[in-house]
C-alpha cells in the first residue's frame, strides 16, 4: 500500500487596507481627461453665471412685472408686452434699431475688406498704419463720442464753420443732431468710424492665414488679383467674415453709450434704440418693469442671429 504524500498546507497572504493619503483621490482628477476639462472650465463658467445668467434670469422675472423704482415687483404677466405693442415709440425703436444695425454693418463690411486688402500687400510704413488703424477701435467709447458731439453740435459745429464760413461751401449749416435724418446718419458714420477698425484687422488675420500655394497657383494659371480674391481668398476666410458680422451685430444692436451721448435718442425719438428706449423708461420714467420688457424683445432678435450664424460658419466648415 503506497501513501501519497501531502503538501503541507500554505496559509494565505494577508492583504493590508492602504490608508489612503488625503488629497489622492483629489490629485487623480487633475491627471484624467474627462475630469480636467470640466475643473477648468468651472472658475469660467461660475463668473459667468454670476455676472450674466443671474442678471438676464432676473431681468426676464421684472420684465412680467409691474415693478417700478422704490416699489414692489406685482406680477402682471403680458400686460408690459401688450402695453408696449400698443404704442408707437416701441415700433420707432424696432425700426431704429434694425435700420442702424444693418446700414452700419454693411459700411464697416466693405471698410474693413477695403482696408484688409490694402494691409495685406507690403508698402512703406505698413506697421504704422496698422497701429494707426486701432486708434478708433480703442479709444474709450465715451472720449471719441463726446469728439464727435463737439465736431457735430448745433451752436458750435467746427464741420460747419469750415464749410459755411471758412470756405463758403454751403450756404448754411448742416443741421447734424436737429434732424432726424442727419441724425441717424452722423450715428451710422461714427458707429462705422469705430467698428472698422475691427473688421479690418479681422480680415487681415484671416487673409494671412491663406496658404500662399493656393495662390501662387491661381498666378500661375493667369487668373488675375480680382478673381483671386474673389475665387479663393474670399471663400477661405467666410468663416471668420460670418463670426465678425454676428459679434458687431450684437453689438451695434445693442449700443448704448453712441446714441445716449450723441442724441440721446433724439430729434422725437428717430435714433433711439432699444438701450436707450429700456433706460428711459426704466431709469428716467421709473418704470423698471417695462424697461426690462424692452431688453428681453431684443433677445429673440440676437438668439436668431446667433444660431444662424454658428448653423452657416459650421456647414461652410463642413463644406471646406
Amino acid at each position: 500500500m503506497t501513501v501519497t504524500p501531502v503538501a503541507p498546507h500554505e496559509p494565505e497572504p494577508v492583504v493590508y487596507a492602504r490608508a489612503r493619503k488625503p488629497g489622492i483621490r483629489w490629485a487623480t482628477l487633475f491627471h484624467r481627461d474627462e475630469s480636467l476639462g470640466y475643473i477648468l472650465l468651472a472658475p469660467g463658467f461660475i463668473i459667468l453665471a454670476l455676472l450674466m445668467a443671474y442678471p438676464f434670469v432676473y431681468a426676464v422675472f421684472l420684465s412680467f412685472t409691474s415693478k417700478r423704482i422704490g416699489g414692489p415687483a406685482t406680477f402682471v404677466g403680458w400686460e408690459n408686452y401688450t402695453k408696449l405693442a400698443s404704442t408707437d415709440l416701441y415700433w420707432k425703436t424696432i425700426w431704429n434699431s434694425i435700420y442702424y444695425t444693418l446700414v452700419a454693418l454693411v459700411f464697416k463690411f466693405v471698410g474693413g475688406l477695403g482696408v484688409a486688402v490694402m494691409l495685406n500687400r507690403p508698402f512703406v510704413g505698413q506697421r504704422l498704419a496698422k497701429a494707426l488703424l486701432l486708434l478708433p477701435w480703442i479709444i474709450p467709447t465715451v472720449f471719441s463720442t463726446l469728439i464727435w458731439w463737439w465736431l457735430f453740435d448745433p451752436a458750435f459745429s467746427v464741420i460747419n464753420e469750415v464749410l459755411v464760413v471758412k470756405w463758403k461751401l454751403l450756404s448754411k449749416p448742416i443741421p447734424f443732431l436737429t434732424d432726424g435724418n442727419t441724425a441717424m446718419a452722423s450715428l451710422i458714420m461714427v458707429n462705422v468710424w469705430r467698428g472698422v477698425p475691427f473688421f479690418g484687422i479681422s480680415f487681415l488675420a484671416a487673409m494671412q492665414a491663406v496658404p500662399d500655394e493656393l495662390l501662387e497657383a491661381a498666378r500661375v494659371d493667369g487668373a488675375t488679383p480680382w478673381r483671386t480674391f474673389w475665387s479663393i481668398t474670399f471663400p477661405l476666410i467666410v468663416p471668420v467674415v460670418g463670426v465678425v458680422a454676428l459679434i458687431s451685430t450684437i453689438g451695434t444692436l445693442g449700443d448704448f453709450d453712441l446714441p445716449f451721448l450723441l442724441t440721446r435718442g433724439g430729434p422725437n425719438d428717430a435714433t433711439t434704440m432699444f438701450a436707450v428706449t429700456a433706460y428711459t423708461l426704466s431709469l428716467s420714467s421709473g418704470l423698471i418693469g417695462l424697461g426690462a420688457a424692452v431688453s428681453m424683445t431684443m433677445f429673440p432678435l440676437l438668439a436668431i442671429l446667433v444660431v444662424v450664424s454658428l448653423l452657416q460658419v459650421r456647414q461652410r466648415q463642413g463644406v471646406s
